[in-house]
């Protein structure tokens, strides 16, 4: 059992990690049994070059004027906090827990880190800490334990699985003054909703606790001739029962599974380019990728006969499809290789804020990140020009940029500027905020997400108040 937990949640910009960022951080240390021990606010200043989606401050109920007229610390100071906070908290084994936080609140966190000079952007997975997702939980629960979590259903009947809609209808109690969507709230309901899943879905919960490993995915599928694998196109559940072929060549903690609803033996004589239209073939595909560094979870093989396809092919065929498989050497070659020949070649990232996973940083450069941190102001254009990575000395400019922009020199100050500017009067097909992307969204984002006509118009004026005041300082 781990010593405690840490359950957390991010309000941000918008959606994308790289070029939106955190506004608010909320977290609660736990001990073993749940109980609270210390608790963590942190709110944050917009840094410049940095704007938002309408869309994610009408979530927040932020207001965009306060993003640069408030006194919360800097996007640099309050990275420091976070990340000094968190490593205290995880001096012993700790599991981080948060809802959706592996595919939303992680790369904002690692980003974060990232484009503040932070040497240890994977804490939550190293030094004897893990991950675990309550939104995992929840919709394996929803498919395969519904009686025990109320929900409300879209008009489809597919479970709606929002925090806030599971927090109401469940009559969750939490003494904290805030509402939804506030960082600390968040984090207090994920913690209760925590608490229920483990007492009345043990099963699931401790499954989802033993995934939370990284080593766990290929150790229970090296164990399990048939397991379950639950996934997810929106609200929709897929329950496939899968076996594993293989790790996949220079790719750490992906896997390739082969789909037993379909047959092996009627493969084998498949050439190659028949073999690799039924690997592509949209939901009948016959084999996909397993990445088990996401902390998903597998069930065993009893939890597949939920859906009926499963059940008229009986246990029996499935463990022979998956015996096939596992004595076949050959088909299992053919489709590692057919996989690895027919990926997509992505170009390489260009800004810096894409580079993130370019490199680890050397020992060298983690040193100089220390020093960076402890030194004074005045100081730190010096030591960030001994980076030997040339992303942190890009980084460290935009941090100098924020807390002291004297300390720069004059080129490349201006050069800097120049980004910004550019960035700022870009068009609406960019991936940052630019002010044409803010405007082009704005109309749709708030007769989408808002209501009362009064507060449609508020709104709207003072995001087009603050985009003139930005206009004012980087509009061409």
């Amino acid at each position: 059992m781990n010593n405690q937990y840490i359950f957390w949640d991010l309000e941000t910009t918008g959606r994308n990690d790289k070029f939106d960022q955190i506004t608010q951080v909320g977290a609660v240390l736990t001990n073993h049994n749940f109980e609270v021990k210390d608790k963590l606010e942190i709110h944050c200043k917009l840094r410049e070059g940095k704007w938002f989606e309408p869309g994610a401050l009408i979530t927040t109920g932020v207001d965009p004027i306060s993003l640069f007229q408030n006194n919360y610390p800097n996007y640099y100071e309050a990275s420091a906090q976070l990340y000094e906070t968190f490593q205290q908290w995880s001096s012993s084994p700790t599991t981080f827990i948060g809802f959706n936080n592996v595919n939303f609140d992680e790369p904002f966190l690692r980003q974060a880190l990232y484009q503040n000079l932070m040497p240890e952007i994977y804490m939550t997975v190293t030094n004897n800490n893990s991950r675990m997702d309550v939104f995992d939980i929840l919709r394996l629960v929803s498919v395969y334990s519904p009686e025990h979590i109320r929900f409300n259903v879209d008009d489809q009947g597919y479970p709606i699985l929002k925090l806030e809609e599971i927090f109401k209808k469940n009559n969750i109690s939490i003494s904290y003054e805030a509402g939804p969507h506030d960082a600390v709230f968040d984090s207090l309901v994920t913690l209760e909703l925590n608490k229920i899943l483990s007492i009345r879905c043990p099963k699931i919960w401790n499954a989802a606790y033993d995934f939370r490993l990284r080593d766990t995915p290929k150790k229970f599928m090296l164990e399990n001739l048939v397991f379950t694998n639950t996934t997810f196109w929106g609200r929709r559940p897929t329950i496939k029962a899968q076996t594993l072929i293989a790790g996949i060549p220079g790719r750490n903690h992906n896997y390739l599974v082969f789909n037993l609803l379909s047959d092996p033996k009627k493969l084998q004589d498949l050439n190659d380019d028949e073999l690799t239209k039924k690997m592509n073939d949209g939901t009948k595909r016959i084999c996909e990728v397993f990445d088990g560094s996401k902390s998903k979870t597998l069930l065993n093989e009893s939890y597949c006969f939920k859906d009926n396809k499963y059940a008229e092919i009986g246990v029996d065929e499935l463990r022979t499809r998956a015996n096939f498989i596992k004595n076949n050497e050959d088909l299992c070659s053919r489709l590692i290789n057919l996989h690895v020949a027919n990926q997509k070649e992505w170009p390489e990232p260009f800004h810096v804020e894409e580079r993130i996973f370019e490199s680890f940083p050397s020992h060298q450069d983690k040193k100089l990140m220390i020093d960076f941190h402890t030194a004074p102001n005045n100081k730190k254009f010096e030591i960030s020009q001994q980076f030997k990575d040339s992303r942190y000395k890009e980084i460290a400019i935009r941090i100098l940029f924020e807390i002291a922009p004297q300390t720069l020199p004059e080129n490349d100050k201006r050069n800097y500027e120049l980004e910004i500017r550019e960035r700022y009067n870009d068009d609406d097909k960019v991936k940052w905020n630019s002010k044409n992307k803010i405007l082009a969204s704005l109309e749709t984002d708030i007769d989408k997400m808002m209501k009362d006509e009064g507060e449609k118009v508020q709104f709207k004026q003072r995001v087009i108040t603050f985009l003139n005041t930005e206009s004012a300082k980087w509009g061409e």
